[in-house]
């Protein structure tokens, strides 16, 4: 059996699709050869936008372009509304983990969560969080007012978190944040400090302020349904295990990397600041009620 295996993002970048290819991909091969069973997969692997860009994954793994995607829900808030409930609760926990257990049980309580998936053709394998986002900026941030007339960026959802603050939010994605800061497109943007390492994002905007927006579940494994219906079902079981764990040792990994990447801030020659509580307290309350929005 040939699958092809796609993402937008670069492995380097995120240590969940890291694990795609040194945990889920090798996991799978060594759970079917323990059973014994007579299949053998070829393994294809498209990282970096070399076969989907990071908007394309849930519309190339429908119309069979890939088999199986990494693909972040954050850009979807409208294809797959029910996935983007954490972006609507803002100032939340900080453990991935926590976020991840919650959408899962969601996902068995609810069957309008696996069903979102349905008319894109495929099936949801797991799931996983990222640490908490933060905001990198090119000018200091030490209240609320001072985001003010500023160019912000971020990916999908958490967009919002920018209305009523005063700045501009501007739609963009980890791929361009990079550059587009450095030629000042915009000023800052809203990224999770585990991809300071390989993105190097404190480089060109040196003032990090942590907001403590939260770990956020933000990024799902699917195959492709016709895909998936042609392994045999003990396969299937396998793929589904190890999804399981992939998503386990994923929330782990982020939690460890942002860690790792608020200690490399030195030498960055980047400076931190956490925004004090009453401060967190103004920007919620500045805040449309998106909570409400997205329930209605």
């Amino acid at each position: 059996v040939s699958l092809t295996v796609a993402a937008g993002q670069p492995p380097a970048a995120l240590p969940s699709l890291a694990l795609v290819a040194t945990l889920f991909i090798p996991e799978v091969n060594k759970r079917i050869k323990a059973a014994n069973l007579n299949v053998e997969i070829d393994w294809k692997e498209a990282y970096a936008g070399s076969l989907l860009k990071p908007y394309q994954t849930l519309d190339g793994i429908k119309d069979g372009l890939a088999d199986i995607a990494f693909i972040p829900t954050i850009f979807f808030p409208d294809k797959l509304p029910l996935e983007t409930i954490s972006f609507f609760v803002p100032f939340l926990t900080a453990d991935p983990a926590i976020m991840t257990r919650i959408v899962n049980t969601l996902h068995q309580r609810l069957p309008e969560y696996p069903a979102q998936y349905d008319k894109f053709n495929q099936v949801r394998l797991g799931g996983s969080g990222v640490d908490s986002y933060e905001m990198l900026t090119t000018f200091p941030v030490r209240k609320v007012e001072d985001l003010k007339g500023r160019k912000i960026s971020t990916a999908g959802a958490a967009l919002a978190w920018l209305r009523g603050t005063g700045a501009t939010p501007v739609q963009s994605n980890m791929m361009e944040y990079y550059n587009s800061v450095k030629t000042g497109v915009y000023e800052g943007m809203i990224v999770f400090p585990s991809t300071f390492p390989a993105m190097k994002y404190p480089e060109v905007a040196p003032y990090i302020t942590k907001v403590g927006f939260g770990a956020q579940y933000s990024v799902v494994l699917t195959i492709n349904k016709d895909s998936y219906r042609k392994l045999p079902e003990p396969v299937r079981k396998i793929m589904h295990e190890v999804a399981e764990l992939w998503s386990i040792a994923s929330d782990k990994a982020y939690q460890t990397a942002g860690d790792a990447g608020y200690q490399l801030l030195p030498k960055f020659k980047a400076q931190l600041y956490e925004l004090p509580r009453e401060e967190r307290v103004k920007w919620a309350t500045m805040m449309p009620n998106i909570a409400r929005e997205w329930a209605q």
